[in-house]
């Protein structure tokens, strides 16, 4: 949901409401936990809320009370206003949102911290795309986008090996398997990719044994059935794949 989307229920509300959901949005959506009040300001200009430009956000978010902390001052000696857990709460209520589940704000907070360590860029995109799914709750797409996301990242270490070296890893599967570039491994299913990772010393044994199930869980979540895969679940999954992968 962008941002002019998420403002769109607050386009009539108070001043101090349309700021604590810029706060909201950038914190659960934008991956900024604190802002200036020039940066609130701006974002309510740039989502095109009548009279933004105007406003004394300073003031607005003075007067916010509990519902916002300065967490410091930034260069220049400028605060940086955050949300509180109240603020949060006044936010969702306004929105009419559900009340956050614990477990799904941890599993998003760790899972930040894993994708700003992730040096390849394809691999992170996907684990960003992921954080943004568990944010809102959409387990089954959580899964499959950091599935994706691990995927990337061990296509690209097993490449690193070399197209002689790689052919000959797969040939030992598909006895005509010729690989000339990084894309020529897309010819291959997920199973054998493991498999191959395994004997390139890309991953061990052991796991290969927890990809793999990871992998099925993600075929799972992949495709139209009942499943519905529980938070802990979804937790699990992305903290063995991190484990192996990126920890």
């Amino acid at each position: 949901m962008k941002l002019v989307e998420f403002l769109s229920a607050v386009k009539s509300a108070t001043r101090q409401a349309q700021a604590l959901s810029v706060l909201y949005w950038y914190e659960r959506y934008g991956t900024q936990p604190s802002m200036t009040a020039a940066q609130v300001k701006a974002a309510l200009s740039g989502a095109r809320i009548t009279g933004a430009k105007n406003i004394n956000m300073p003031d607005v978010l003075a007067k916010a009370g509990a519902n916002v902390d300065a967490t410091g001052n930034c260069e220049g000696g400028v605060k940086q206003w955050s949300l509180t857990e109240t603020g949060r709460k006044a936010v969702r209520a306004i929105h009419g949102l559900p009340d956050d589940e614990p477990e799904i704000e941890h599993g998003v907070a760790e899972l930040k911290k894993v994708a700003a360590t992730v040096a390849d860029a394809g691999a992170r995109k996907y684990l960003e795309e992921a954080i943004l799914c568990l944010s809102v709750d959409a387990l089954r797409a959580a899964i499959v986008f950091v599935w994706v996301g691990a995927m990337a990242d061990v296509k690209n270490r097993i490449w690193r090996h070399g197209a002689l070296a790689v052919t000959t890893a797969f040939q030992k599967y598909y006895a005509k398997a010729n690989l000339s570039t990084h894309d020529d491994l897309l010819k291959f299913n997920e199973v054998d990719i493991l498999k191959v990772a395994q004997d390139l010393a890309v991953i061990d044994k052991a796991q290969h044994v927890v990809l793999g199930q990871a992998l099925g869980l993600r075929n799972q979540c992949g495709h139209p059935n009942k499943y519905w895969p529980t938070v802990s679940k979804a937790k699990a999954h992305i903290e063995d794949i991190a484990g192996i992968l990126w920890l």
